[in-house]
């Protein structure tokens, strides 16, 4: 084989496991197609926990003023939070590739697709296509969210994960449904000054 281990998706669970393979002598190789380190880095928690840092920072100026501040504010700018967001979590991404490479640990920024138990396609986004063995795998995706079955939805809605992109500030804001990635992003909308209304079925 190629590889002792051959590791499907970077995201947290993935990179821990290629790491500890690879510091216990294994040949390890990781693939993944979209964000080195998972959805927690770089759509989930951690730009959630810095949004919401931002909400609490907006809502600490009243508070201030109670107690004694003498503060103005000129208000939020969503494209500089964002921007801020995005270099902090590149920064991960990067720690998250060192640490790869320290461990020995083959990173193929590639889609990969089983062919066989112990063989799969590696697809690069420029098409080219390389096969490889592996005697075992760990299958580490994650999740993605949809769109809703609904007419519209393409068109009129956002994703959860693009809100972390977004280069412009949402504006009024309907959240649809009340998981805690709904929630949450409810919370700092708040924070932040937008009026926002989740749904719940």
């Amino acid at each position: 084989f190629d590889y002792d281990l051959f590791v499907i998706g970077a995201g947290s669970g993935g990179v821990r496991a290629a790491r500890m393979a690879a510091g216990m002598g294994a040949r390890v190789a990781i693939a993944e197609d979209r964000y080195m380190g998972g959805t927690c880095v770089n759509v989930g928690c951690i730009p959630k926990k810095l949004m919401h840092q931002a909400g609490i920072l907006g809502e600490s100026f009243s508070d201030a003023k109670e107690f004694g501040w003498k503060i103005a504010s000129e208000g939020h700018d969503w494209q500089k939070m964002v921007q801020s967001i995005g270099d902090h979590i590149g920064s991960l991404n990067f720690g998250y590739r060192t640490a790869l490479r320290d461990n020995n640990v083959t990173y193929l920024n590639a889609y990969g697709a089983f062919v066989d138990p112990h063989t799969i396609t590696a697809t690069k986004k420029n098409g080219k296509i390389e096969t490889l063995t592996a005697d075992k795998f760990v299958i580490a995706v994650g999740g993605r969210p949809s769109y809703l079955d609904a007419p519209g939805a393409e068109e009129c809605c956002i994703k959860s994960d693009d809100i972390f992109s977004l280069q412009e500030a949402p504006g009024k804001t309907l959240c649809v449904g009340a998981s805690y990635i709904s929630l949450e992003t409810a919370g700092f909308l708040t924070a932040l000054g937008y009026d926002t209304t989740v749904a719940i079925r």
